[in-house]
């Protein structure tokens, strides 16, 4: 009778004990966090305002969520260019990205707005238009393509540099080489500025610089720093001919698997980081003019007026089309819209 009893007890010990340990491991595993991969192309500097912005949304967000959620920045093109990664993020092989206009217009062909020169006056300007009623309609034309766009933060007006001669006025682009990007408003731009545009990719254009293949190149003053342009460049002047607008997006088909409430803690984190972002770089801006005039490169004001006209004129009309996605007084309207908002 005493060995059934022992032999009972055991045999009650154990089963409590499997059934224990049954029921830590289900809580143990529901605290293995979502992991949201979050891409970006632009450099790994710690201070580049992108940088700042996107650690921070980390920290936000797993602070929030209580480690329910997990981001994992890729930068430096980690996952692929731009394009590869609004793909990406399409077919929801990457949950998020922070990621410049440039391949934006294929993809929504209104976003092709912010990519005409001199279409914002200002900073001020340009927060006012994407914070406003232009801006949130654009932003909802990505659920269209499986984007969820959540909120633009800057990468900064674009400012022409070159070995030849600082850039005063219009006509001193004439007859200088200056790389551009893969767009064709770039290129038409650039063009009708009077230089010659000289598509190329990014990572080619240190070396193309340096052995004189173009005398010039134009991006924003962070960029200019980063990629250490200095070294090969004699003149920045303060064109200021594109905005440089970046956007947090995410997978429509992921955003909808998320819980209403891990949705809001993304959303609000990301208004936040793009809001700090703006900040930052506005900031580092002033920090960058000095950096760079310490590094031998001479900075100088420009007379718009010129270039102004030129885009208005020449460029603007034939994108028109474009922008309203073949409707011709649908893009005209938008690009009008902008432009009375300042």
């Amino acid at each position: 009778m005493l060995r059934r009893s022992v032999f009972l007890l055991l045999l009650v010990a154990l089963i409590m004990g499997i059934a224990g340990f049954g029921m830590f491991q289900p809580a143990e595993a529901a605290k293995k966090p979502m992991v949201i991969k979050f891409a970006h192309n632009g450099n790994t500097i710690p201070e580049d305002p992108q940088n700042v912005a996107c650690y921070k949304f980390k920290e936000m967000v797993e602070e929030r969520s209580n480690g329910e959620l997990q981001v994992d920045i890729y930068p430096a093109a980690q996952l692929g260019d731009a394009r590869t990664m609004v793909e990406g993020v399409q077919m929801g092989a990457i949950e998020m990205a922070d990621i410049e206009n440039g391949p934006m217009g294929r993809f929504v062909p209104e976003a092709m707005l912010w990519d005409l020169p001199f279409i914002f006056s200002d900073i001020d300007h340009a927060h006012k238009v994407l914070d406003g009623d232009v801006g949130k309609y654009v932003q909802e034309k990505y659920l269209g393509v499986g984007i969820r766009h959540l909120a633009f933060n800057d990468g900064g007006f674009r400012y022409f540099t070159n070995k030849v001669r600082p850039i005063t006025n219009m006509s001193d682009l004439s007859g200088l080489k200056i790389r551009v990007m893969e767009s064709k408003v770039m290129i038409d731009t650039i063009n009708a500025f009077g230089a010659s545009a000289v598509p190329m990719a990014f990572g080619e254009l240190y070396t193309a610089l340096q052995q004189g293949v173009v005398d010039g190149q134009e991006n924003p003053m962070n960029l200019i720093y980063s990629q250490r342009f200095y070294e090969v460049q004699k003149y920045l002047s303060l064109s200021g001919h594109f905005y440089y607008p970046r956007q947090y997006i995410a997978s429509e088909n992921w955003w909808q698997t998320l819980s209403e409430e891990h949705q809001k803690i993304l959303a609000e984190c990301a208004k936040i980081a793009c809001d700090i972002q703006r900040e930052e770089l506005a900031r580092y801006e002033i920090e960058m003019r000095k950096v760079l005039t310490e590094k031998g490169m001479e900075i100088n004001e420009v007379d718009k007026s010129d270039f102004i006209k030129a885009a208005q004129e020449k460029i603007y009309p034939s994108f028109y089309a474009t922008i309203g996605n073949g409707d011709e007084a649908y893009g005209k309207e938008l690009v009008q819209r902008v432009i009375n908002s300042k």
